[in-house]
């Protein structure tokens, strides 16, 4: 198996990498720093910057359910619609579509983990093409 300059496989350096999507966007620049820097591994370069590549689509969703929550309030001017059914529905469908995004993207930085720990490469096309082109 072969090891990184830390002197862990690389495998456990890929899965930690995916594993600081739960820790946070500091924490995850922080590693992906020290890899893209330090790491020769091809491989290992490329899991840092899906993950942060992943992190930014994350981003993107929340920053559109964020929208629509503001567009969804804006009908609600003068507090006119609080308390009615409508408001109920939409509140309901906003907080629904966060928790969608919060579970898919846990779940995704673990499974990805766990991939990665196993050294299995796993192919997420949109991603892919993208580290392929800037990387």
């Amino acid at each position: 198996m072969e090891k990184s300059k830390l002197g862990i496989s690389v495998c456990l350096l890929g899965a930690f990498m995916f594993l600081t999507g739960y820790l946070g966007v500091v924490a995850m620049v922080l590693v992906a720093g020290y890899i893209l820097l330090k790491e020769d591994n091809k491989s290992l370069k490329k899991i840092a910057v899906g993950t942060i590549v992943l992190c930014l689509i994350f981003a993107a969703f929340n920053i559109c359910v964020g929208m629509l929550d503001d567009v969804f309030s804006m009908f609600n001017f003068g507090g006119w619609m609080y308390g009615s059914v409508m408001y109920k529905i939409t509140n309901g469908f906003i907080t629904l579509l966060h928790t969608v995004v919060y579970l898919a993207e846990k779940i995704i930085y673990g499974l990805l983990a766990l991939f990665a720990l196993l050294g299995k490469e796993v192919k997420i096309p949109l991603v892919d093409k993208f580290v392929e082109k800037h990387l």
